[in-house]
Order: C-alpha cells, then structure tokens, then sequence
C-alpha cells in the first residue's frame, strides 16, 4: 500500500470537492453509472482522509510521547 504524505492533503480535499460536484451533476443528468462511480471514488477518498488523520496522531504522539524532552 502506497503511504500518504501529509503535504498532499490540501490536494486530496481539492479532488474531493471535485467529486462532489461531478456527483451533483451525474445525478442530475441521471448518468446512473457515473453516480455510482463518483460514489465508490468518494468512500476511497474518505479512507484516505482517516489515513492522513491516523498519519497526523501517529506524528504529534511522536512528538510529544516517551522520551520527548519537553
């Protein structure tokens, strides 16, 4: 599996907003298979989000845990 780079989060919201539009329009097109991709694009999107999410915690307890001199 491909690790997230955190950087790359702002890219990732920007993708998700797209999808959402693409979706509203697919709908109202009534491009049922076009909905039902964006749809599966935007749970693998939000998978991505919780990794980034998990990334984010994983790197401030780093910072933060034993052994940090704070």
């Amino acid at each position: 599996m491909l690790r997230l780079d955190l950087a790359q989060v702002p890219r990732l919201l920007e993708i998700e907003a797209n999808t959402h539009q693409r979706l509203e329009e697919a709908h109202r097109m009534q491009w049922l298979g076009e909905v039902a991709a964006l749809k599966e694009s935007l749970r693998h999107i939000n998978d991505k989000k919780k990794q980034a999410d998990r990334l984010r915690e994983q790197a401030e307890q780093g910072e933060s845990g034993p052994g940090s001199l704070s």
